[in-house]
C-alpha cells in the first residue's frame, strides 16, 4: 500500500496530466512508455474513445491516427466514481494500461491482459499505477 502511495505521489509531482473530453473521448497525457493489446506506446498525449461496439476502444496518438483497437470486459463498481482515471499494471520498469474509468459512472473498462503480461504476472505479482485525470 505504502508503495502505490509513493508511486501516486511521484506521478503527481512529476507528470501533469490533463483529459480533455471530446465526445466519448478522453485525451490524457501519460508520463511513461505502456503497452496496450500487446502493442507498445511511449510517453504522451492519446486519445482514448469508444469504438462503433460497446466494449470497444481506440487508441488515437497526438495526431489523431487510430494506434489500436482492442475488446474490453465491463467493469462495474457500486458507487459512481469521482474522478475520470487510468490504471496500469506495473511489473518492473513495463508498464501496462489495464482499466478505464470515466468520471461520475459506475462502470468502467477492464483491459485484456498480453501473452506478455500474464508471464509477468505469473513471475511476480503487479503493482497498481493509477493516474488521475481531469476533464476540461
Amino acid at each position: 500500500m505504502k508503495r502505490i502511495l509513493l508511486t501516486l505521489a511521484v506521478l503527481g509531482a512529476f507528470a501533469a496530466t490533463t483529459v480533455a473530453s471530446v465526445g466519448n473521448a478522453m485525451t490524457a497525457r501519460v508520463p511513461f512508455d505502456f503497452e496496450v493489446a500487446g502493442m507498445q506506446f511511449q510517453a504522451g498525449t492519446y486519445q482514448i474513445e469508444r469504438g462503433g461496439q460497446p466494449n470497444l476502444l481506440a487508441i488515437r496518438d497526438s495526431a489523431g491516427h487510430v494506434r489500436a483497437a482492442f475488446q474490453t470486459n465491463p467493469l462495474y463498481t457500486n458507487n459512481r466514481t469521482q474522478q475520470a482515471m487510468l490504471v496500469f499494471n506495473k511489473y518492473g520498469d513495463r508498464y501496462f494500461l489495464s482499466r478505464v474509468w470515466t468520471n461520475g459512472a459506475n462502470a468502467g473498462y477492464q483491459l485484456r491482459k498480453s501473452r506478455i503480461e500474464r508471464e509477468l504476472l505469473a513471475a511476480a505479482p503487479a503493482e497498481q499505477v493509477f493516474l488521475a485525470v481531469v476533464y476540461r
